[in-house]
């Protein structure tokens, strides 16, 4: 996906499996609220790791353009996960079912190659892609199949995408999505 030089910003990767259908889209609203648009993977359904649950994830990974340092963004990122019912102060968090899980995986910097940094299988494939669609990188090959999530009224997830409101926050939600 070609566009604009990219500002300074940073991937985020997002999972969900309480209600996942309907907490990522949530998720992807609120960072919309807050940065306007972002650019997306395909949202992969994946098995939990190292979690004693049977419960399956939606996961994908999202590029914000901003000049939030990390620390504000990590703030603005467990704002998102208490509202949508994640219990922050729970010492075994990391290890339960969660309606959000936001975590910054890397900084994206202008000029500079990204570095990315990506620890889950389950995230290598959909951080590849994002990167492909930033043009950082070449497209991946054997991608799983994307599972599709309403924006209201929009369908997003089975393909990158870039996606932002048309006119500001509250207003229709444009997803443009990459072939």
């Amino acid at each position: 996906m070609n566009g604009p030089p990219l500002r300074r910003g940073y991937v985020i990767g997002i999972g969900s499996n309480i209600a996942p259908e309907r907490n990522v889209p949530r998720i992807l609203r609120a960072l919309l609220d807050q940065f306007g648009a972002l650019r997306m993977s395909r949202i992969v359904r994946t098995r939990p790791v190292g979690m004693r649950t049977v419960a399956e994830f939606l996961n994908l990974a999202v590029f914000v353009e901003t000049d939030l340092d990390a620390r504000a963004l990590k703030a603005a990122c467990n704002r998102i996960e208490t509202a949508l019912g994640r219990n922050r102060a729970d010492p075994g968090s990391a290890h339960k079912d969660r309606p959000a899980d936001l975590d910054i995986l890397f900084p994206v910097l202008p000029g500079a190659p990204p570095r990315p940094v990506v620890e889950g299988e389950y995230q290598r494939a959909v951080v590849a892609e994002l990167l492909a669609t930033l043009a950082l990188a070449p497209p991946p090959a054997g991608l799983p199949r994307g599972e599709a999530v309403d924006l209201g009224g929009v369908s997003a997830g089975e393909v990158a995408a870039a996606v932002h409101r048309q006119g500001g926050a509250g207003d229709e939600i444009v997803v443009e999505q990459c072939a």
